[in-house]
């Protein structure tokens, strides 16, 4: 049999290699993964359960979702460790354990939370840049307008002083220079908005995968203790 590592594994599905440890650490009970050495390695038909849990993400799914796909498509298996024979170790209780894993979810809860947190500011902190480049807008929108109807004023003499016409035509220029930047922050108006859409789906997101975390991880927890019992 060929056994791949995590890299090569990762350039054979053109996945990165970062999301391919993930995959790997999520959903070892389906690769059959075996420690050789210091590097685990996996089956060459592994490759397939990989590509699977690829495409189940690129579908929305989220982990939960994902591992009850795998348990109906694919065997489970035994991460098998080829090792030196070690002198035993003793065996950590189920209420040490389910206290250990407890630990663990609070903070990496905790983590998910400043995540949002961040997210939420920014969040925020556009929204506010939009409502000032709305009210920028308008100010000029206001500003040129003024500027039309005083050059519309008839004049009272045959012809106009000088002064008056270089202000005319540096009131012309000015109006020029105002639509431009009315066009300017339009389209910047448009980008903050795409990018507030983004960051609120990403936010979305986030609350989806931490609802399922804590609904996986808490049944985790219930299961060691009534086994402890």
């Amino acid at each position: 049999m060929n056994w791949l590592s995590v890299a090569e594994i990762a350039k054979i599905t053109r996945i990165p290699a970062p999301t391919a440890r993930r995959y790997a650490s999520l959903f070892k009970d389906f690769l059959g993964g075996r420690k050789m050495g210091r590097v685990t390695k996996y089956p060459e038909d592994s490759v397939t359960v990989f590509e699977r849990v690829s495409r189940l993400y690129g579908e929305g799914k989220v982990t939960v979702e994902i591992e009850d796909a795998l348990k109906s498509e694919f065997p489970r298996t035994i991460d098998v460790e080829h090792a030196e024979p070690r002198s035993p170790v003793p065996t950590q209780s189920h209420d040490s354990l389910a206290s250990d894993i407890a630990a663990a979810f609070t903070e990496m809860v905790s983590k998910v939370t400043s995540c949002m947190e961040v997210i939420a500011n920014q969040k925020t902190m556009i929204e506010r840049q939009q409502d000032d480049i709305l009210k920028l807008k308008s100010a000029f929108v206001l500003l040129a307008r003024s500027q039309k109807k005083m050059k519309q004023l008839p004049g009272e003499g045959d012809e106009l002083p000088p002064e008056i016409v270089e202000q005319t035509r540096a009131l012309e220029q000015k109006d020029a220079e105002i639509e431009e930047m009315a066009l300017k922050l339009s389209f910047d108006t448009s980008d903050i908005k795409a990018k507030l859409q983004i960051l609120e789906s990403e936010l979305v997101r986030l609350r989806k995968d931490r609802r399922e975390m804590e609904k996986f991880l808490q049944e985790k927890i219930d299961r060691l203790r009534n086994g402890s019992e």
